[in-house]
């Protein structure tokens, strides 16, 4: 049977609440110094886990004590001895794929420094999230009635690997696509490369000025999260109608910037449900039983047994992964979900959406 692990990180202190009550009890600078000084520990197992296809794995998630703002503020090599921390419980637990999430896929250059340093094949999971957000966007274009064919499409955190996977596929698919990002030299490549493929859709570099594009903008996707960008996107600013896909944590979009604005829609992109005889028992802040692409991305590889190479990793677009993990997905019975806020898309009322 093989194995896999799975490395998350706390998002923030009520994540720290939400697994272990009694810090509720301490000041919430005393629970930053404590967290930054843990080192990494296994939180829970999952057994005898069976794919729709038959496959069987065991699998361990491992928590780098790490809020999202201090792995922003750290160096990254101090990021990533304590990610390779981590890392090594999951080889010693047997894994032969781990998965890194959230902030930890992105340090080290996408996974590549991690990568470099174990036996382990290492997935970010940034295949099956790209998946499943251009599956969501598409599927709420169509509910909305936007025609993608004029649609302007707004990419925050454009060059990191999901970034540059959703603009490799709205290329001849939208009117214009907006790269937003802090490095500018990796955001002048991302452009050149999407230039080269020669498309219909317009490409411009915007930099970090999202307030300058977010009230063009029919479809906006973030993929870092509020830590890391302007807080441009309030309630006023958005462009009527707009379609929101908000995948990081801490979020961009709050409840409260759509409960002001009934005509925009933020869906979170990324929500997988795996099959019931592979339900992890993991608590997250998510619908029960739905997981992250990420979690599933890991888990998927090692049901396929894909164990001898490295899948997700850095922060080129390659969407011919993204099509083999959402075949691979399907063959072992892994949904990609249509939610916003956690909740399924279907069971919020479509009334509020009649006045566009």
């Amino acid at each position: 049977m093989i194995k896999f692990a799975f490395v998350l990180n706390p998002f923030n202190i009520q994540n720290v609440y939400d697994y272990c009550f009694l810090s509720r009890l301490a000041p919430q600078a005393l629970i930053k110094i404590i967290v930054r000084l843990l080192p990494p520990f296994k939180i829970h197992r999952a057994k005898n886990l069976q794919s729709a296809a038959g496959a069987e794995i065991d699998g361990s998630f491992i928590v780098c004590p790490l809020l999202s703002e201090q792995i922003l503020a750290m160096k990254e090599n101090a990021v990533l001895n304590k990610i390779l921390k981590a890392v090594r419980i999951g080889e010693r637990s047997g894994a032969k794929v781990v998965g890194l999430g959230a902030l930890m896929g992105v340090a080290g250059k996408g996974g590549q420094r991690i990568a470099e340093q174990t036996p382990a094949a290492i997935t970010t999971g940034s295949s099956l999230a790209s998946a499943a957000i251009l599956e969501t966007l598409d599927r709420a274009a169509a509910m909305r009635n936007v025609d993608l064919s004029k649609a302007k499409v707004a990419i925050v955190g454009a060059t990191n690997a999901i970034g540059q996977n959703c603009a490799l596929g709205f290329l001849n698919r939208v009117d214009t696509v907006f790269l937003l990002a802090r490095n500018a030299d990796r955001l002048a490549e991302l452009k050149e490369f999407l230039n080269a493929q020669k498309s219909k859709t317009n490409i411009i570099d915007q930099g970090p000025a999202l307030e300058d594009v977010i009230t063009e903008a029919d479809l906006v996707i973030f993929t870092t999260s509020a830590i890391e960008v302007p807080s441009a996107a309030t309630a006023k600013n958005l462009k009527k109608g707009a379609i929101i896909c908000d995948i990081p944590s801490p979020r961009n979009i709050a409840r409260e910037i759509c409960d002001q604005r009934k005509d925009i829609l933020v869906i979170d992109g990324a929500v997988i449900e795996p099959p019931p005889t592979a339900q992890l028992g993991l608590k997250l802040p998510i619908k029960d039983g739905y997981i992250y692409a990420c979690m599933a991305e890991t888990m998927i590889l090692a049901f396929e047994g894909q164990t001898q190479d490295d899948f997700s990793t850095g922060f080129r677009p390659d969407l011919h992964k993204v099509a083999r993990i959402k075949a691979l997905a399907a063959k072992h019975g892994f949904n990609i979900k249509f939610t916003s806020f956690g909740v399924p898309v279907q069971n919020i009322d479509k009334s509020l959406f009649s006045r566009l």
